[in-house]
């Protein structure tokens, strides 16, 4: 892990998840990948701007990738209040970006990208979908899309559990099937011998079954 800021123990905390991190994400993952990544705190704002651009800045962590490679961008404000719980998640759910970048399409649902990671990120770990995804509610009509407004967290949620809803149907391999089939895809299109879109009235009832 590379650290240029001043807070040791954040970057203490996150270099003693990172093997963890690294070992659960490639444990559901049987893909081709370094299952090596590199983290880094910047120590100012204006280093963390350089590094992931305005857009990205008031988020906990963001993987990129630029000339040094692919790596995990850590916002030290904001994970420095982060549980070890918390901070685990985070890490999974960014290293599973990396590990899945060159199978990814720019223009892949971001609620297959996004969900996906999430998926990984809080397997294994014993939390309920509420627990997850306290916003959750089963008023749902449409896949989530505002992944860059007011809505951001409720849709990272709703994408969550619509991966949760498939491993419901597909099991555990048959999400990472679903995942694979699509993510070089600028649309989740069934077409032939693929595994069927996401069913909105099947997702709807899962949450309402599952959270009320």
């Amino acid at each position: 892990m590379t650290s240029s800021s001043c807070d040791a123990e954040l970057a203490g905390r996150l270099s003693g998840l990172l093997d963890e991190s690294v070992r659960g994400v490639a444990d559901i993952l049987d893909i081709s990948w370094a299952k090596r990544v590199d983290v880094v705190v910047p120590a100012s704002d204006s280093e963390l701007v350089s590094l992931v651009g305005p857009a990205f800045a008031d988020m906990a962590g963001i993987a990129i990738r630029d000339g040094s490679g692919q790596r995990v961008v850590i916002n030290r404000v904001r994970a420095a209040s982060l549980s070890d719980m918390e901070l685990r998640v985070l890490l999974r759910h960014e290293i599973t970006h990396v590990a899945t970048r060159d199978l990814t399409s720019d223009s892949a649902p971001l609620w297959l990208v996004e969900g996906f990671a999430d998926w990984v990120a809080f397997h294994g770990l014993g939390l309920s979908l509420r627990q997850a995804a306290p916003k959750l509610t089963s008023d749902v009509s449409a896949l989530p899309a505002d992944f860059g407004g007011p809505g951001r967290d409720l849709a990272y949620q709703q994408a969550y559990s619509i991966m949760v809803y498939l491993e419901s149907r597909l099991g555990e391999r048959g999400v990472v099937d679903f995942f694979l089939q699509h993510a070089a895809m600028s649309a989740v299109d069934p077409g032939p011998g693929r595994t069927s879109a996401i069913d909105l009235a099947g997702w709807r009832e899962f949450l309402k079954t599952s959270i009320g």
